[in-house]
């Protein structure tokens, strides 16, 4: 009867995986470029560079510059958005994360996905994180707030 739960016990710790841990990121950022180029069918390129802070729940916070592009249909649907941040924590430590986000609609309100692709220091075993967010605008103030795994 003992040997039973032991084993399911001992399946389960060895299908967990290892250092797996699960965090929050909240940013606020202020767009400094905004630069649309008009396509005769009627869709639209959009250049953007934006700067602002961001806080995790591991005790980390600082600062982040982002630069990337959107496409948009004749629709006015997004079509595809990339974007390359680099962030610096309050100890120095940079990392950079690659953004992308899913087709839509609506260009102020959206879900995403961001992936720490390169990291020094504390950043370094976060590298291949990926983190789930959703963004919002207010003229030119954007919030986002992410949920993160790591591998």
């Amino acid at each position: 009867m003992f040997f039973k739960p032991l084993v399911i016990l001992m399946f389960v710790a060895i299908s967990l995986p290892l250092n797996a841990m699960e965090f929050t990121w909240d940013n606020i950022g202020i767009i400094l470029r905004n630069e649309t180029k008009s396509f005769p069918n009627g869709g639209k390129y959009v250049s953007i560079l934006q700067k602002g802070g961001f806080e995790t729940s591991l005790g980390k916070y600082g600062s982040y510059e982002c630069d990337g592009n959107m496409f948009y249909s004749k629709n006015s649907e997004l079509e595809r958005m990339l974007f390359v941040c680099e962030m610096t924590d309050q100890d120095g430590d940079t990392f950079n994360v690659l953004t992308s986000r899913d087709k839509g609609s609506d260009m102020d309100r959206a879900l995403g996905i961001f992936s720490i692709i390169d990291g020094e220091g504390y950043w370094k075993d976060f590298i291949g994180t990926s983190c789930t967010y959703a963004v919002n605008q207010v003229d030119d103030t954007v919030f986002a707030t992410a949920k993160c795994n790591t591998q």
